[in-house]
């Protein structure tokens, strides 16, 4: 399959405008295989075809989109920010959340301090977000997990759902999944006391990051914590927080 400088560029500004992620040219492959998956499953051959289809079938957009967004995640990933949660926060959204690895970490987190939060946990590909619901993980996705905390809060599958586990029910309760477009979408309605938007931001160009970093303000209480993943800065955009420390901003 061969994808022209001119159809990489025309998908490219369609990924750009519905989510702000930036293919540049160095992604070209990445884009040539993840539409020839999408070829392969729509029984469609030519590429110009499939764009048409896309432009046309809003569920086949957000299949595109699925595809072509990077969901890397692991539980645990960069735990030294949850020490910054305490038991006054209770509403906090993972505004990046992938396949639930993050809000299940954070849930457990709380729960061994005391308290129980409400999470929400969103993403763009709803692809992720039925992971997340499910709470089903291979084996090899907990290594992070303590030995403790794993034989608390998972239960392991038998049967042909050996070598998998299940987040248990107590835990599933505390995390509500939901598809949320950080781009285009409006703030949810309530204000959050903690806003993770770990490793994403990587993802944006200058333009992009500060209409995200400026929305997610506007979600936030104040006093609130903005955490952002430990390879990211804000310090090159104009903004309201104030910094703690590297990936730890507050709303004054």
């Amino acid at each position: 399959m061969q994808l022209s400088q001119r159809q990489f560029k025309t998908f490219s500004d369609l990924v750009y405008s519905n989510c702000g992620i930036h293919l540049h040219a160095g992604k070209k492959h990445l884009l040539k295989a993840r539409l020839a998956k999408r070829l392969r499953k729509t029984n469609i051959r030519s590429i110009d075809e499939y764009l048409q289809l896309v432009k046309s079938d809003g569920r086949e957009l957000i299949r595109f989109l699925n595809a072509v967004s990077t969901n890397h995640t692991f539980f645990f990933r960069e735990p030294r920010h949850f020490q910054y949660l305490h038991e006054g926060h209770r509403n906090i959204w993972c505004a990046a959340s992938s396949s639930g690895e993050e809000p299940y970490s954070v849930a457990i987190y709380c729960l061994e301090k005391g308290f129980r939060p409400s999470i929400l946990a969103t993403d763009i590909s709803t692809s992720v977000l039925q992971t997340g619901q499910s709470g089903i993980y291979h084996l090899s996705k907990t290594k992070n997990i303590p030995k403790r905390l794993l034989k608390k809060y998972f239960q392991r599958g038998r049967g042909k759902w050996e070598g998998f586990v299940r987040v248990k029910e107590e835990l599933r309760r505390l995390v509500t999944f939901k598809r949320f477009n950080l781009l285009t979408d409006p703030s949810p309605s309530c204000q959050f006391d903690v806003i993770f938007c770990r490793n994403v931001l990587i993802y944006f160009d200058h333009a992009v990051k500060l209409r995200v970093v400026n929305k997610l303000y506007g979600a936030l209480k104040k006093n609130g914590y903005f955490i952002i993943g430990g390879a990211e800065s804000l310090s090159s955009l104009q903004h309201g927080y104030r910094y703690i420390e590297p990936s730890i901003y507050m709303k004054a």
